[in-house]
């Protein structure tokens, strides 16, 4: 069944993985005069700031600026290589001195600029600068992955063209699509949609079928997000197995043993009545379909040809599972070449099998269903397909991405029924041999896929960063947090690690394992990026990954001070979690003078509670809530109220405690509460 990704994302200067949008588009912003500034758009959380909230932008210069700047002079001290050009290092100088600005780094050779974090304000002076020729946002750019989605109207999805597709259907065999149901759609040509359980609905209520059915042969529309399918136009029966609502109401969901049985003798029959060798996709799994179990011996049945009764036989694509374990648990686990069925595998858009990175789901498909560990794998799986994060369609005439080895079969099913109808094929036998035929091996990959045109590119590797147990491409956390990013990799030899902070190069790790932890840390406040370079055993490919981290400034440190008779008029300090009421207790003598007061340390401003407690562990009536109050405040010395008889009486043993939060603008919050209990 059913994680994600269409490209791998590189950033040059910052960028941001995590799941991958569309490709940012690049906005102008021509509202003043001046020269203009180009603006990323898409994932906005790709465009680098530091700490201070201001943009970094890549300045281009005029080249006719540099004419007035002195090449015989010595270079400014800008701390630049000396390999760079001294006029372009001059102006590049005047412009820092002009602005106020911190240039991070500079080109000469393919024209003068230089990068900077800049405020709105620096931004609108420099362009009106006669000096400046553009502003540009240092946002993402997009390496391709050996495959990717191309088109608007439609789009050919990654996976159509790594099966070699898209082909247009003559509609001449069919392709049975046993499933919970697929509800109508404008970009699905269904030839009809079924019901295996009497009186149910033939409309799935998750569109999984939807799904499916797109990858084999949906038909462009004229939506700007339609796709494609492998065998487009393509006559597909739904054959729904799940239960629920009616024939002519409700959706199905669900489906049992019993069930599927029910639907796998449906379409045995409606193969008969055709005449003609059938195509079938299965994505679902259990041990039930091992050979010799009940559905496992039904698909024999259903795949072998029987003369005797005018049945022609089925050829079969399963989905191998989504476990990351051995496919012979999970699926059809008779390797008979040329039984008519075959187990199908998961790659991604690099050509390697999905598996688990850095220990965490590779399938992931929240919030649209559950996301899996990665492709079963083993004997039984005989040939791969795409999988991961596949476009197609989905419910209302919508489309989504999906990720699974649910995704991988019908790219199978599409290839054989492309080659069933273009070669006049007639057995299951002669249909699997075809696309057997039409495999290809990946070099650097493990994986053998079909393709119509015989054309396998070279696998590159695939690698992912993530901190803790999920997959980051920008992430912020306080400069207290102690944490660890670390990469995984998949057919990939050795990486290469280097690593920025607020835009300089801070270290640099070469020749590593495909998976490392990097050492656990607390960073100082600013930005930061991990730039993971990982190459095949060949050296021939490779792939990045990158990750990007605002570190901010945390409140780290809030105290109340008590003095009082019960002190010996010493300051006591007391912190502490505020959640637990038994801690940070001190007593005062009734009518005798108590001081108390608060301070806390990178915070910029606080609130302050009083509560009344009941007993020990029982709240009270709130007594006050004031604020905002200063990063630190003096309370003075009072003669306290008896918490027993001022305000209306609370019970005998009553406290009165003070909770004090402070937060910053970075969004730190911590908090201090102390317990007061005059005694008796």
């Amino acid at each position: 069944m059913m994680g994600w990704r269409n490209v791998v994302v590189l950033a040059v200067g910052i960028g941001g993985a995590g799941h991958v949008a569309a490709a940012p588009t690049v906005s102008m912003d021509t509202v003043n005069a001046g020269a203009p500034v180009f603006r990323a758009s898409g994932d906005t959380s790709t465009v680098r700031r530091d700490a201070n909230g201001r943009t970094q932008y890549l300045v281009d210069l005029h080249d006719a600026a540099t004419s007035r700047m002195p090449a015989s002079a010595a270079p400014p001290s800008d701390g630049f290589s000396d390999a760079q050009d001294v006029t372009a290092r001059h102006l590049v100088d005047d412009l820092r001195l002009d602005f106020g600005v911190l240039p991070t780094a500079m080109t000469s050779f393919v024209g003068r600029s230089f990068t900077a974090f800049l405020t709105t304000g620096q931004v609108a002076r420099l362009r009106r600068d006669a000096r400046v020729q553009r502003l540009t946002e240092n946002g993402a750019v997009e390496l391709s992955a050996v495959w990717t989605n191309t088109g608007t109207t439609p789009t050919t999805p990654w996976g159509v063209h790594a099966v070699g597709g898209p082909r247009v259907s003559s509609r001449s065999h069919t392709v049975y699509l046993l499933d919970t149901g697929a509800a109508p759609h404008s970009g699905l040509p269904f030839l009809d949609r079924l019901a295996a359980v009497p009186g149910q609905s033939p409309t799935g209520c998750y569109p999984h079928a939807n799904h499916v059915a797109g990858i084999i042969g949906a038909r462009a529309t004229t939506v700007p997000s339609s796709v494609v399918g492998v065998s487009s136009g393509a006559a597909i029966v739904s054959v729904a197995v799940g239960r629920g609502g009616t024939a002519t109401a409700g959706c199905s969901s669900g489906s049992d043993v019993a069930d599927v049985a029910l639907g796998l003798d449906l379409i045995y029959s409606r193969i008969r009545a055709s005449g003609r060798v059938g195509i079938v996709n299965i994505s679902m799994n259990s041990p039930h379909f091992n050979e010799g179990q009940t559905l496992g011996d039904k698909l024999r049945i259903l795949a072998t040809p029987n003369p005797a009764v005018g049945y022609p036989g089925a050829f079969i694509a399963q989905s191998a599972g989504n476990n990351h374990a051995d496919a012979c648990v999970y699926a059809y686990n008779a390797t008979q070449v040329s039984d008519g069925i075959m187990v199908v595998g998961a790659i991604d858009d690099n050509g390697q099998p999905v598996a688990p990175l850095n220990g965490t789901n590779r399938f992931r498909n929240a919030p649209l269903a559950d996301s899996e560990p990665g492709s079963n794998f083993g004997a039984c799986v005989e040939i791969w397909a795409p999988g991961n994060v596949v476009r197609s369609t989905w419910s209302g005439n919508s489309y989504t991405h999906l990720s699974g080895t649910s995704m991988a079969a019908p790219h199978v099913a599409g290839v054989a029924l492309h080659l069933a109808e273009t070669q006049g094929l007639t057995t299951p036998a002669q249909i699997e041999q075809a696309v057997r035929a039409k495999r290809v091996t990946l070099p650097g990959s493990t994986a053998t896929i079909p393709n119509l045109n015989l054309q396998g590119p070279f696998a590159q590797p695939t690698v992912e960063l993530a901190v803790g147990d999920t997959a980051v491409g920008h992430f912020e956390r306080f400069h207290t947090d102690t944490f660890a990013v670390r990469y995984d990799s998949l057919g990939a030899a050795s990486c290469n690690v280097r690593a920025f902070r607020n835009g300089l190069a801070w270290f640099q790790l070469n020749n590593l394992l495909p998976k490392q932890t990097l050492s656990a840390n607390t960073l100082a406040a600013g930005q930061y990026r991990w730039l993971v370079e990982c190459t095949n055993a060949s050296g021939t490919r490779r792939t990045s990954a990158e990750a990007n981290a605002t570190i901010r400034r945390a409140v780290t440190g809030v105290a109340w001070y008590v003095k009082s008779t019960s002190t010996g008029n010493v300051w006591q300090r007391f912190t502490g979690d505020p959640s637990v009421v038994n801690q940070n207790r001190f007593t005062w003598d009734a009518g005798t003078p108590m001081s108390y007061r608060y301070e806390s340390i990178d915070a910029d401003t606080c609130v302050v509670q009083s509560i009344g407690i009941q007993g020990f562990n029982r709240g009270g009536p709130e007594l006050w809530n004031s604020g905002p109050y200063p990063t630190s405040l003096d309370f003075g010395t009072h003669v306290l109220p008896n918490p027993r008889t001022e305000p209306p009486p609370l019970g005998p043993h009553d406290q009165i405690r003070w909770r004090v939060e402070c937060r910053n603008a970075a969004g730190s919050v911590m908090a201090a509460t102390v317990h007061g209990t005059q005694s008796l």
